[in-house]
């Protein structure tokens, strides 16, 4: 009764359109324009990936196995929920982020668990900048929802520009020379089975640099948890 007439009192506003939307932080209008994967019949079966027809895997995954063996992504990088997740990121609209976090953990509460969660590294720098670490945030919200450690066992030692511009091979080339595993964690990650948490997936590059850091590391399996997977257009 008290949380329903707080929201009478003081009611949400929808992060997309800004009308009233009661308890919920989007209105029942904009909740069904975000681009959920699932409404794409055809997915790589490794890094899902959208595709034009039926396959197992798509032509990179097939052609460059990567060490991580399954993604689970709730949404396609489209608009609107770019845009939340831009806010999120980019503008520490942490409501945002924490109704991402929610979503993703809808998404993620029937799928295998894992030991524990890891979170992708952000270097120093990029994490004073923002105030945050968007992934470990991630991470913290699905660890408290689902019961699921949280371990920080990755670190960006390099401070690099941002990556959306580059290509595949060019970001991979960055990011091996710029990720580590940190060593206080080595024990727990030998025979684990992990869930890397990140926010987007474009190239795969950064999650297949982070999954062979953590295969090699002695892991037993890598999955990939994240947000929203980039269509390749």
């Amino acid at each position: 009764m008290f949380k329903a007439l707080l929201n009478q009192i003081l009611p949400n506003y929808c992060l997309l359109c800004g009308t009233t939307s009661g308890a919920n932080l989007l209105c029942a209008d904009c909740r069904p324009s975000l681009p959920h994967l699932e409404q794409h019949p055809h997915r790589c079966g490794c890094c899902a990936l959208p595709l034009t027809m039926p396959a197992p895997l798509c032509g990179h995954c097939l052609e460059h196995k990567p060490a991580f063996a399954q993604s689970y992504i709730a949404f396609s990088y489209e608009h609107p929920l770019d845009y939340l997740i831009h806010q999120f990121k980019y503008r520490r609209q942490l409501t945002g982020g924490k109704l991402l976090g929610e979503m993703l953990v809808e998404h993620c509460r029937q799928v295998a668990r894992p030991d524990f969660l890891v979170p992708a590294p952000i270097h120093w720098r990029k994490r004073w900048q923002r105030g945050f670490n968007h992934t470990e945030l991630l991470a913290r919200l699905l660890g408290k929802s689902l019961r699921l450690p949280v371990v920080n066992a990755l670190r960006q030692t390099r401070y690099h520009t941002s990556q959306k511009d580059l290509g595949r091979l060019q970001r991979q080339k960055n990011l091996r020379a710029s990720l580590a595993i940190n060593s206080h964690y080595l024990s727990q990650i030998r025979g684990a089975h992990i869930a890397l948490v990140d926010d987007v997936v474009t190239t795969t590059a950064t999650v297949r640099a982070l999954s062979e850091l953590l295969i090699k590391a002695g892991a037993q399996q890598v999955d990939i948890w994240a947000l929203a997977r980039t269509p390749d257009h």
